[in-house]
């Protein structure tokens, strides 16, 4: 029986063919490091993988204390490419501070000064205007650092309504037109079963309001399981990774992945360490890699979106 080509909307056509050096059947993949800077072994375990060409992009958690570290490991190494990994929760057992100090940013922490664990507090008692000063504030402490940021994604989703509905999608896209930065929100995000028909419907608004504003975007997600499932090793990850990759459809596609080296420090900050450390395995693997070179995969970065997105902004 013939197997048939995925669907593909008029939405996702049109996008393709305005990207330059892609055709309609190439498959791109951008392979994301999150949560550089969340530790120092995270750092050197990222660092390595862009030295040995095993991923292309990574997202900073600038909030966090070895975020000091990052921009020494860019300028030491030119293959690194860094988004910001727009913060507003802390994480499992690492509490973190805003970045923006000029003043109190009382609806985005608890009473003890640090960003809430939760989405449901973040979504219910956030003020956008202190929302847009702190994810601005990261920003601003990335480039003022020397780095090219080439993205904006948002960890933990903070930004997305996930939780409650209420969403600061609006305020990050006011960001990506004043940098001239691409946001990680894939297209097909309107195809996943797991969410409503409101919320697909609410997504669909969004991304329409993106495009008008001149925003790009990818087209899809894989995004490996963020804790060690039940019974999982190494060989079913490396086996459903390479079925992910082997089946992903035409367009922009982005892996995201926690890569890191397993130390106490890490141990202590998050109890999912242990699958951390096998994904940094997992992309030095060279059966991943002959994966994406057999399936004729064209690796890229956000960079190329980026570059993509000013190119089209009016000469004025």
């Amino acid at each position: 029986m013939r197997k048939q080509r995925p669907f593909i909307s008029c939405m996702e056509v049109k996008t393709m063919l305005e990207r330059p050096g892609l055709t309609l059947i190439d498959r791109a993949i951008i392979i994301n490091a999150d949560d550089f800077g969340i530790t120092h072994s995270t750092n050197q375990a990222i660092a390595e993988l862009f030295e040995n060409d095993s991923i292309t992009s990574s997202s900073l958690i600038v909030p966090c204390a070895a975020a000091n570290e990052v921009p020494e490991l860019c300028a030491m190494n030119h293959k690194i490419k860094v988004g910001i990994h727009l913060t507003l929760t802390s994480i499992e057992n690492y509490s973190l501070k805003p970045v923006f100090q000029e003043y109190n940013l009382g609806s985005l922490v608890t009473n003890e000064g640090f960003f809430p664990k939760d989405l449901v507090s973040v979504e219910k008692n956030a003020n956008p205007i202190q929302v847009k000063a702190e994810l601005e504030a990261q920003i601003l402490w990335a480039l003022s650092h020397g780095i090219e940021v080439t993205h904006l994604d948002s960890h933990a989703g903070s930004v997305m309504g996930l939780a409650t509905g209420r969403d600061f999608l609006e305020v990050v896209f006011d960001l990506c037109e004043k940098y001239e930065l691409p946001f990680n929100l894939p297209l097909r995000i309107i195809d996943q079963p797991f969410f409503s028909r409101s919320q697909k419907k609410f997504f669909e608004q969004r991304i329409l309001s993106a495009k008008r504003r001149g925003i790009e975007f990818i087209d899809d997600l894989i995004s490996l399981p963020y804790s060690l499932e039940p019974r999982e090793n190494y060989d079913q990850m490396r086996d459903w990774l390479i079925r992910q990759i082997k089946y992903c459809k035409p367009g922009i596609t982005q892996i995201v992945a926690h890569p890191a080296k397993v130390t106490k420090e890490l141990q202590s900050l998050t109890p999912h360490f242990e699958k951390r450390g096998l994904e940094f395995l997992l992309f030095n693997d060279p059966l991943i890699k002959h994966t994406l070179q057999n399936n004729h995969i064209k690796l890229i970065s956000w960079e190329y979106l980026r570059s993509l997105q000013r190119s089209k902004k009016p000469p004025y």
